[in-house]
C-alpha cells in the first residue's frame, strides 16, 4: 500500500513540475536596463523623423559629433523619415552618466549662406537595449525626432 501511494505521489510531483516549467516566463536576453555611470556604451541610430522641416520642399540634413560630420547629408521632406539603421554604432561611443550631444545641421547649397545648426539631440536619459527618442524643436518653426538604441560596448 505504501509503495503505491509513494509511486502516485512521485508521478504527480513530476507532472506538476513539468507543467510549471512549461508555463514559467522565459527570460529575454536584451531586457531594458538603466545606464551605469562610468561604463562605455555605443548608440545605434534608428530613424530621423522630420515632423516639420525648416525650409520649404526638403531639408538637406546631416549630423555632427564633436565638431566633425558623422552622418552624411540626407534629404527629408515634411513628415518624412531618414533611415539611419545602417550607420555603424561604434561612431557614437559615450560614457554612462555623460550626455552624448549630436548636432543636427541643415545644409545650404550656396557658398554665401552658411549651413544652419538646427539644434542638438541630447542622448542622456536612455535605457540600454530599449528604443529611446530625442527631440529638436524650435518655437513651432520646425521639429525633428531621432530614435536610437543604446547598446553595451
Amino acid at each position: 500500500m505504501r509503495s503505491t501511494v509513494f509511486r502516485r505521489l512521485a508521478t504527480t510531483t513530476a507532472v506538476l513540475g513539468a507543467a510549471l516549467a512549461l508555463t514559467a516566463p522565459m527570460a529575454s536576453a536584451a531586457q531594458p536596463a538603466p545606464l551605469v555611470p562610468g561604463e562605455l556604451y555605443k548608440v545605434q541610430l534608428n530613424l530621423l523623423r522630420c515632423v516639420n522641416i525648416s525650409e520649404s520642399g526638403e531639408d538637406e540634413l546631416y549630423l555632427k559629433l564633436d565638431g566633425g560630420v558623422v552622418v552624411p547629408t540626407s534629404t527629408c521632406a515634411e513628415r518624412g523619415t531618414v533611415d539611419y539603421s545602417a550607420i555603424d554604432p561604434e561612431r557614437f561611443i559615450f560614457e554612462g552618466g555623460t550626455p552624448l550631444n549630436v548636432e543636427l545641421w541643415e545644409q545650404d547649397p550656396d557658398y554665401i549662406d552658411p549651413d544652419d545648426k538646427l539644434g542638438v539631440f541630447e542622448l542622456n536619459d536612455a535605457r540600454v537595449n530599449a528604443t529611446n527618442i530625442a527631440r529638436v524643436v524650435k518655437n513651432g518653426d520646425y521639429s525633428y525626432t531621432l530614435t536610437y538604441t543604446v547598446l553595451p560596448l
